[in-house]
């Protein structure tokens, strides 16, 4: 899947794009929709505690097989386009995926601004000598995953599948162990304010 994505030359809407990526992750199996359906009512449910609060109504008749199905259908037309994707599943949808596949989908999504999606890590101001040692290794495993893309001098669709997932894999914690001295840093000078 490529970053930027356009339709007729104009960007593709995002509501398409999650859409679009969901259904290939989910391959349509229909135990994989029910399932990921189950889990996007329950992510729901928890960002929306108060039942006012929700616009998407779920069904929670207590005969599992039923509620299921028809949760499955609720969710898979919003996927489909067929009802109008509300921002207030959005989050729910995207958190139900797994972990890889959740931060592709971000990827996909922040490249559209022209911004990058990082896991943000665990800050301490503590310990800054063992984060350098942190950010020097992955700085180290970057430049080696980044080497072995680089050995015909180009990054292109020729690579290795798994040698570009381990470059962005190690790229991106290379940002995240960054990220953890920005945060300290902008926060000392908060301090001196």
């Amino acid at each position: 899947m490529e970053l930027g994505n356009t339709w007729h030359g104009h960007r593709e809407p995002r509501s398409r794009l999650i859409g679009r990526y969901i259904e290939n992750w989910l391959n349509g199996t229909i135990e994989k929709q029910s399932a990921y359906a189950d889990k996007v009512r329950e992510i729901y449910y928890s960002h929306y505690p108060d039942p006012a609060d929700r616009r998407i109504k779920f069904k929670t008749s207590g005969d599992a097989h039923s509620d299921l199905r028809e949760n499955r259908q609720i969710v898979m037309r919003r996927l489909r386009g067929e009802i109008k994707f509300e921002s207030d599943i959005e989050e729910a949808m995207v958190e139900a995926l797994p972990d890889q596949e959740r931060m592709t989908l971000y990827r996909l999504l922040l490249a559209r601004v022209g911004l990058l999606a990082v896991k943000i890590p665990a800050v301490t101001t503590q310990g800054a000598a063992q984060d350098l040692g942190r950010f020097a290794r992955e700085f180290a495993e970057a430049v080696e995953a980044v080497g072995e893309l680089l050995g015909d001098g180009v990054i292109d669709r020729n690579d290795a599948p798994e040698q570009l997932q381990r470059a962005q894999k190690e790229l991106d914690d290379l940002i995240g162990a960054a990220f953890t001295y920005k945060v300290a840093i902008t926060a000392a000078r908060d301090q001196q304010s």
